[in-house]
């Protein structure tokens, strides 16, 4: 946001929402959180592969903006959601009022946009799902691929409740594949998932 515009009522309340946010991420415990939770191993690679170097004084943020090559706002945005401190929901508003909107990702990689529940490759929309409640399972599996900025491959995203049968990853992986074009998923020999152009074979 210009410091020099006026802010329209929606602006300010993202403002206060991401100050607010600021305080919170700052800590120690967010930081080995996002170390250890969070970031891939090409995120610790830019900083050294030394959690101690890049986060001194529990400076998270600017840890963020160094592995992910973020501005201090979305950064702060994208840590709160990803450790819990601020709801998915409201991350797109938040970046939206602040003119940080994603540009169109290019075509050699899906975007997820939780808000529309839709998976798209560049401006195509490859699969809508039908709810954030009803598909949490393949929520989980998107969301994760999305903080991650869509590496290959990532570790099983689904949660371990102890309140219901564990769901089955090759069966939630088989789900997401239906009515969905141009990529494909896949369990990956390893326990985690992994995505690929719809040319690549199923796995064995």
């Amino acid at each position: 946001m210009k410091k020099d515009a006026r802010l329209t009522p929606s602006q300010e309340r993202a403002v206060e929402a991401v100050q607010h946010a600021r305080r919170l991420v700052q800590t120690d415990t967010v930081g080995r959180k996002v170390w250890l939770e969070v970031f891939t191993d090409a995120d610790r690679k830019r900083c050294h592969g030394d959690y101690a170097k890049a986060c001194p004084n529990a400076d998270v943020i600017a840890m963020w903006t160094q592995a992910r090559r973020d501005s201090e706002y979305r950064a702060i945005v994208d840590i709160a959601v990803a450790v819990g401190l601020m709801p998915a929901n409201r991350r797109e508003w938040l970046l939206r009022e602040a003119g940080e909107e994603a540009a169109i990702p290019p075509a050699d990689k899906p975007y997820w946009d939780r808000d529309a529940c839709k998976l798209y490759l560049g401006k195509k929309v490859i699969r809508t799902v039908r709810s954030l409640k009803v598909s949490r399972h393949i929520v989980s599996i998107l969301d994760a691929f999305e903080f991650a900025r869509w590496p290959t491959s990532i570790d099983d995203p689904l949660p371990k409740a102890k309140a219901e049968v564990p769901p089955s990853l090759r069966h939630t992986v088989a789900t997401l594949n239906e009515h969905l074009t141009d990529i494909r998923f896949f369990c990956n020999g390893s326990g985690g998932v992994r995505w690929d152009f719809h040319s690549t074979t199923p796995d064995d």
